[in-house]
């Protein structure tokens, strides 16, 4: 009976001490936060990923927002919640010397402690968590806003380290947006990477080749990549989250267009993933992501191929089949030779 009123007293001291912690953790992100995420952009910037326009206005709103909000925040802080960890640390002193009573069979006198230790811990954490809650609540807007902007900036983050890798060059124009390891579930079901431009569907094979092995061990291996699938971003009718595979997995559904030639293919991705590709093809084939490329590359190029007559520069004779978005290349209908899109 002792010991069970003694962990309830450390369970209000310990959640008094917590809410102190969180208090003060939340001001440190929100400052870190504002300090580092104009340098993360400036680097994804730099390194061509172009996409996800929004993010500049984004930071610059939140940085404003905070630093209208910090100074009367860490005030309340100061002032009101850390002085509290005084009295905090007094409880756990007086906690402990409880426990050394009960444990050392002083009972009277642990039950009497235990009575007014009790009062003064509730008492302590219902003003914690008001005092508290004066620093927490006004910020837990931004905290959503730093969460959304932390997680399109580690989305460019990543998918400029799988083009980093890629066994392609990039195209004139062509931008990065989205990409992520995955495996294709037809043939032999290989393990690759999903790539995403403004302009084509790209899903590249990953393989390990054994260089060298000692005694069946093997000491030095490489990874080949291969281009195996290199479709127009247009080619693709689309792109739908489903279950996948004998055991149902979480993947997607690339459905081509009919004149692409292709049929469809069914690819094992994460859940999280698979939510963020459907995404991110719809913010590519509605052409916002041309949009936020071109402004910040601070052109004025738009795309419109299909509004006026495409004729082959050999024969003369016209182009009437549809051109994909992303295409630079088509195939004259007459003569065969390549009319480049221009």
């Amino acid at each position: 009976m002792l010991y069970s009123r003694l962990y309830s007293i450390e369970a209000d001291i310990s959640g008094s001490s917590s809410a102190i912690s969180e208090a003060r953790k939340n001001v440190a992100s929100l400052d870190s936060a504002t300090s580092s995420l104009p340098s993360r952009l400036s680097s994804i910037r730099g390194s061509g990923y172009l996409a996800l326009g929004n993010l500049e206005t984004d930071i610059e709103l939140l940085s404003k927002s905070w630093s209208e909000l910090a100074p009367s925040i860490k005030l309340t802080l100061a002032n009101n919640v850390e002085p509290l960890t005084v009295q905090v640390n007094s409880l756990q002193s007086e906690a402990r010397l409880l426990r050394s009573q009960i444990n050392s069979g002083n009972i009277m006198n642990s039950q009497m402690s235990l009575s007014r230790l009790s009062t003064s811990a509730s008492s302590l954490r219902s003003r914690v968590y008001t005092e508290a809650n004066k620093v927490n609540s006004p910020i837990r807007e931004l905290f959503s806003k730093v969460s959304n902007i932390d997680e399109n900036m580690e989305i460019a983050e990543k998918t400029l380290a799988f083009f980093s890798q890629a066994n392609f060059p990039l195209k004139e124009d062509e931008s990065p947006i989205l990409a992520y390891d995955g495996k294709i579930l037809k043939g032999d079901k290989s393990e690759g990477t999903l790539y995403f431009t403004n302009y084509r569907f790209i899903f590249e094979v990953k393989k390990e080749v054994v260089l060298e092995k000692k005694f069946f061990i093997v000491t030095k291996k490489r990874t080949e990549r291969t281009v195996s699938i290199d479709k127009s971003i247009g080619a693709i009718e689309e792109i739908s989250k489903g279950r996948v595979g004998f055991l149902a997995w979480t993947g997607i559904y690339v459905r081509f267009k009919k004149s692409a030639g292709q049929e469809e293919i069914q690819f094992d991705v994460e859940g999280k993933e698979a939510d963020n590709i459907t995404k991110f093809f719809d913010y590519i084939i509605k052409g916002d992501a041309d949009r936020d490329i071109t402004k910040n590359r601070g052109t004025t190029k738009t795309e419109n191929i299909q509004k006026r007559l495409i004729q082959c520069s050999k024969c003369y004779a016209p182009y009437t089949r549809e051109v994909y978005r992303g295409q630079k290349t088509v195939q004259c209908e007459y003569c065969g030779a390549q009319i480049l899109l221009e």
